[in-house]
């Protein structure tokens, strides 16, 4: 029978390996961390065994002390995951002033810079089990373009149907903010007080997940897809690149449900009844 750990390892990597195929998680971009803290260190894969090294941080989370969580470590392709998850990922328990790596990663090595956002996420949310920090092309681009949380959304409900039932809350739109900075992760935190995934300009999506970790993990994963598609869909329209973008803008709510066809322009063109 497969331990808890095994099998929370197992669906990292099958999750890890999805944000990949849709294409949002191109290199080393890309980040996950799911809660831990019932599980014990024994459990863990031999090959991952390691004596505890601590990390200072430059911010504390005292709610968080002997607290624990996996997390992907800094610079890691989130493909390896499933093959070799002691070198992608890491056991870290929270204490003052910084973290304690129990399990996996080299000795120098450190986890996500972007573990300010993740911890700041767990800490406005309690519920939340599992955060994904990925980075769909798709939605990367549809963002640049339409820089309203209103108009985004109003997109994305009419190219993904699934999107009303799944994240009636809809995606929230964050601004431009350094990487990795405490200034992003209470952006972030913010946007998903209220939301489960939002988009920041330029930098990718955060979405979060509520349940066990491996139902939270799954969650967070089907709203980084449900985007993608979305925006995928609006994107590949083939016939978007004969509409000049400022008539799009004004026009969002024709042009979001365009046809796909050869009678689209006419019937586009046509005055509204």
């Amino acid at each position: 029978m497969e331990s808890r750990v095994e099998d929370l390892i197992f669906y990292l990597g099958k999750v890890a390996e999805r944000l990949c195929f849709i294409e949002a998680a191109a290199g080393t971009a890309g980040n996950i961390s799911v809660r831990a803290d019932d599980l014990s260190i024994e459990e863990f894969p031999p090959i991952g065994a390691r004596d505890k090294i601590r990390h200072q941080t430059d911010k504390d989370f005292p709610e968080f002390h002997n607290k624990r969580f996996i997390i992907t470590g800094s610079g890691k392709n989130l493909r390896y995951i499933a093959h070799r998850p002691h070198t992608c990922l890491a056991v870290v328990e929270i204490v003052e002033g910084g973290y304690d790596v129990l399990w996996g990663l080299k000795e120098a090595e450190k986890i996500t810079s972007e573990h300010p956002a993740h911890f700041t996420i767990y800490q406005r949310r309690p519920e939340i089990s599992a955060v994904i920090h990925a980075q769909p092309t798709s939605v990367n681009v549809l963002v640049r373009l339409f820089r309203s949380e209103e108009s985004l959304n109003s997109l994305m409900f009419v190219q993904h149907e699934q999107l009303k039932i799944c994240c009636p809350d809809g995606i929230g739109l964050v601004e431009r903010v350094k990487h990795g900075s405490h200034e992003l992760a209470d952006a972030v935190a913010t946007s998903l007080e209220s939301k489960d995934i939002c988009a920041v300009v330029r930098h990718g999506t955060f979405s979060a997940g509520e349940g066990n970790s491996i139902d939270g993990l799954n969650r967070a994963c089907d709203l980084q897809e449900y985007y993608h598609d979305a925006a995928r869909t609006f994107l590949d329209n083939p016939w978007l690149r004969l509409l000049p973008f400022d008539f799009m803008i004004k026009n969002l709510g024709r042009v979001s449900r365009l046809p796909l066809g050869d009678k689209m322009v006419n019937a586009f063109l046509r005055p509204p009844k």
